[in-house]
């Protein structure tokens, strides 16, 4: 299975020669690379965006978290403890994490400065891209 951060990680699996690289692995490099200094990986907005080729929304959403201070600084936790964290820990500290996040995504919401529509999507596509790559990473050692 492809993560979201097959291709955000792509000089890293060049050694692989083609061959598709498990999640886990991904988000070990992943880590390798944040510990060695790649602070890019805490700015990244992969986890936050639909990931789809069309879609505004993206856009929109990689635009307020550059504008918004508060969504960045979140943006910046959310990565540092739960991307970062796949593989490590289980599905119920991401799941505790997950409504941490959630929790300050609203707190932004009700002060004001982050609208609605902002903070629906960015749930919606956390929530989503989290479940699919804890299920890629707890699938991927499968024979089928």
């Amino acid at each position: 299975m492809i993560s979201i951060f097959s291709n955000y990680l792509s000089p890293l699996g060049e050694e692989n020669c083609g061959e598709e690289i498990k999640p886990s692995e991904l988000y070990r490099r992943m880590r390798i690379a944040y510990n060695q200094g790649a602070l890019g990986v805490l700015e990244s907005t992969r986890m936050i965006t639909s990931q789809s080729d069309d879609d505004d929304d993206d856009c929109a959403i990689i635009y307020e978290t550059w504008r918004n201070s508060d969504l960045h600084t979140w943006l910046v936790w959310m990565n540092r403890k739960i991307t970062l964290q796949l593989g490590l820990v289980d599905y119920r500290t991401i799941g505790v994490r997950l409504r941490i996040a959630t929790g300050m995504l609203n707190k932004q919401m009700y002060d004001g400065s982050l609208s609605k529509k902002f903070n629906q999507l960015i749930h919606n596509n956390l929530v989503k891209n989290v479940e699919r790559e804890m299920a890629a990473i707890n699938t991927e050692d499968l024979p089928f």
